[in-house]
């Protein structure tokens, strides 16, 4: 008997709604980054391409944000049997970078265009205006910015897709299916993760008791 799902995470493996929220994104940020790359041409900056990177950025605004504030709320499943160490550090602050990368391409895509003095233009629905003119020092500086934050995410997808090559080729761990199917006991977390868990269950029961004992008195 196959157990039961989860829409949240468990302390093994991720649930639906990150599972879900993982690879819209995915989607969502490489179709910006390719549309992106394609602004400038030989003749200069394209606008409808410009226009078309944008409307698809503040479409997916909210739901972005969201994917951010889960995970930075949520934290991530703790390490399986095989898959502690340096390499679980690695790419557990790597997914963090790319999440805070993601946040500032968010921040500075917007104040970029409103520094030329245009509104956003979210496809031909409507237009969001700026809510100062046009700004050349601020534009360079976001420009800058966005450009570097969006390089760190190519980097970091890099360095994300192979370490899921090597999970999946060489250590055969489960990590890859944490990101496809959530069971709820898939695999158990690792023993060290299971002691801390433990001990900061002990903890609060502690807590609570010392808590109820002062109370009554």
């Amino acid at each position: 008997m196959r157990p039961a799902m989860k829409m949240s995470d468990t302390r093994a493996g991720y649930g639906w709604i990150s599972i879900a929220l993982h690879w819209i994104t995915a989607l969502i940020v490489l179709t910006i980054w390719f549309v992106g790359s394609s602004i400038q041409t030989p003749d200069g900056m394209s606008q409808s391409t410009l226009r078309l990177h944008t409307s698809i950025a503040i479409s997916a605004y909210v739901l972005l944000w969201f994917r951010i504030a889960w995970r930075f709320v949520k934290g991530h499943p703790g390490p399986l049997v095989k898959q502690q160490g340096f390499f679980y550090l690695l790419g557990k602050y790597v997914h963090y970078v790319l999440l805070v990368c993601i946040g500032i391409q968010l921040v500075t895509g917007p104040l970029m265009v409103w520094s030329m003095g245009e509104p956003i233009h979210v496809f031909n629905w409507f237009q969001i205006p700026g809510p100062y003119g046009m700004n050349m020092g601020l534009l360079d500086t976001t420009h800058f910015i966005h450009v570097w934050s969006a390089r760190a995410i190519i980097i970091g997808t890099i360095l994300h897709l192979g370490g899921v090559y090597k999970h999946a080729a060489f250590n055969q761990d489960g990590t890859f299916g944490k990101m496809l199917i959530p069971w709820a006991d898939q695999q158990q977390p690792s023993p060290a993760f299971d002691r801390r868990a433990a001990d900061d269950d002990r903890a609060d029961s502690a807590g609570a008791t010392a808590e109820t004992l002062k109370n009554r008195a």
